[in-house]
């Protein structure tokens, strides 16, 4: 393969460049100097022998971030949808609960009506059977006067009339 013999090369490079050990020169104790117009020829030739193996990854790399970012857009919508969805029942449940509660409030009232018409109600039967009581109380003492008088042989007729005639 070609690509390992160009590394092969640069390696060769490296350990045959000229070694500097100066004391007088601070940094170069122990320094290899490789001439660069070599290096870099050896990097061209490098480059240009990558296999097509390596742009198509690097363009599967690329698809596989753009899938991925696209993916989490998504995600994000769905998430977005969920909590929309979400709100939106918790309204519902809390429109459900007011018309609990207002429902609960209109049997209240009507019951505290029903309770007030059943008083007026019963006030109203017992003034009517009060009234009939005396009614009945005084057709009751009429016929008590009236049996009285038609029993009693000492009483004259034209009494009696008057006693009929005036209840």
């Amino acid at each position: 393969m070609e690509i390992l013999s160009l590394i092969e090369e640069v390696e060769v490079m490296g350990e045959g460049g000229e070694k500097w050990y100066t004391r007088f020169v601070p940094g170069f104790l122990g320094k290899t100097v490789i001439d660069a117009e070599e290096l870099f020829d050896a990097l061209h030739r490098l480059r240009s022998s990558l296999p097509e193996e390596m742009s198509m990854a690097n363009q599967v790399s690329r698809e596989r971030d753009r899938i991925l970012r696209e993916a989490h857009e998504e995600r994000a919508k769905i998430l977005e949808a969920s909590r929309e969805q979400a709100q939106l029942l918790v309204s519902n449940d809390e429109i459900v609960k007011q018309a609990e509660r207002r429902a609960e409030e209109i049997l209240d009232q009507a019951r505290i009506d029903a309770q007030a018409l059943r008083a007026e109600a019963e006030t109203w039967a017992r003034g009517i059977v009060e009234r009939l009581d005396n009614y009945v109380s005084r057709v009751s003492a009429t016929i008590d006067k009236t049996r009285k008088a038609l029993l009693s042989d000492a009483t004259p007729l034209e009494d009696r009339e008057t006693l009929i005639e005036g209840e």
